[in-house]
């Protein structure tokens, strides 16, 4: 969060990766933790096949929040224009789905 004074709701300190600028009027459902968004060039398509056959360059978003006043912090794949794929996952559920990515991937020797 920024150095700007708190909003009266913000009853809980910001977690040391939240970036988001939090403000008085913030809807109730946008009053969340949130961390810098990383942005991944990517190459993508639907599942078709061939799969090679449709795939495109796409700007992909990854960050993590934590809604407040909950203890879940989730991860957020997203396409930076919005759209699809996206997934939304626990970080437990982020960690395991990289460990088996890096897994996968080592298998190209």
């Amino acid at each position: 969060m920024t150095d700007r004074e708190a909003p009266t709701w913000l009853t809980e300190p910001c977690p040391a990766w939240c970036e988001r600028e939090h403000l008085e009027d913030d809807h109730p459902e946008d009053r969340y933790h949130q961390s810098a968004v990383v942005q991944v060039p990517v190459v993508a398509g639907p599942r078709a096949i061939p799969m090679t056959a449709r795939l495109v360059p796409l700007e992909m978003t990854v960050r993590i929040g934590r809604h407040l006043g909950e203890r879940r912090v989730w991860l957020a794949l997203e396409p930076a224009e919005g759209g699809a794929p996206s997934l939304v996952l626990s970080a437990e559920s982020g960690s395991v789905l990289a460990a088996a990515i890096d897994e996968v991937l080592a298998g190209l020797g």
